[in-house]
């Protein structure tokens, strides 16, 4: 969906944060990134220009030192260490619907990076991620394969942003499906829209879970109740929120309403 009239000031925000990974990029770059028309990333560019945020270079534009430090994304190192007991009890929760021998699929986040301890136990799972802390996690804990999924590397969310495919022997792309997806994410919204910061990441989220049969929403509380930059999927029928503490029954309703289900873990 094109944002090119809406949140002129938030889509800033997310274009220094997107050069903050990639210290610069070309007009039509952003373009494509941001679904937006090559003159809407022009007119962003000379208002953060005109702030000292970034420089105009020929065809793009380059971040400048310090550029993307006001209102960018809270750093992945940081947001270990937030929540950190309601993000054991998500990813605990989360990890008991999934049976020995099957396949997952585990975007970035610091409440899915927790997830791998409670998957331990469970033998012979096939792991797909984007999430480049979970491999080794994983693997020593008795995972039978991992699969990384290529793309843009991602600095800040130590992650990468691309397709969700993986190659074959012959190195040809091929589409995967999984019987979970696991989706950390930003924000939930009254009306039970999900949310991240990056644009590229929504995307990504939301071809994973296009990918799996179905898939479990994790969001601590402090996340409900808001909205973030990108959209990435609303409750429905396939999908399942973990949290920590009750929802309300306004939120309930509407859950219900989408055939979605709720499950509250114990802290």
């Amino acid at each position: 969906m094109s944002r090119q009239n809406l949140y002129p000031a938030r889509r800033r925000t997310e274009l220094l944060n997107f050069l903050r990974d990639r210290g610069q990029a070309s007009i039509s770059e952003l373009a494509e990134a941001f679904v937006v028309s090559d003159d809407t990333v022009r007119r962003d560019v000379e208002a953060l220009a005109a702030e000292n945020k970034v420089s105009r270079t020929h065809g793009g534009v380059t971040l400048l030192p310090g550029g993307a430090l006001v209102n960018a994304t809270i750093p992945f190192s940081n947001r270990l260490e937030v929540h950190t007991a309601a993000k054991d009890a998500i990813s605990r929760a989360a990890a008991e619907v999934v049976a020995e021998g099957q396949s997952v699929l585990i975007n970035g986040g610091s409440t899915t990076l927790a997830l791998a301890r409670h998957l331990g136990p469970k033998q012979g799972l096939t792991i797909v991620t984007n999430n480049l802390a979970l491999p080794h996690e994983l693997y020593s804990r008795g995972a039978r394969e991992v699969y990384v999924l290529g793309g843009t590397y991602r600095l800040r969310s130590q992650v990468t942003i691309g397709p969700v495919v993986l190659a074959d022997g012959n190195g040809n792309p091929r589409s995967i499906h999984t019987d979970w997806a696991f989706i950390g994410v930003g924000a939930v919204s009254d009306d039970g829209t999900v949310w991240t910061a990056s644009l590229p990441e929504a995307s990504m989220m939301r071809a994973m879970m296009d990918c799996a049969k179905h898939t479990l929403i994790l969001a601590d509380s402090s996340k409900f109740g808001k909205q973030e930059f990108a959209e990435v999927a609303n409750l429905s029928q396939r999908t399942t929120l973990v949290t920590e503490k009750p929802v309300s029954a306004q939120f309930q309703d509407l859950a219900n309403e989408a055939g979605a289900k709720i499950i509250i873990a114990e802290t």
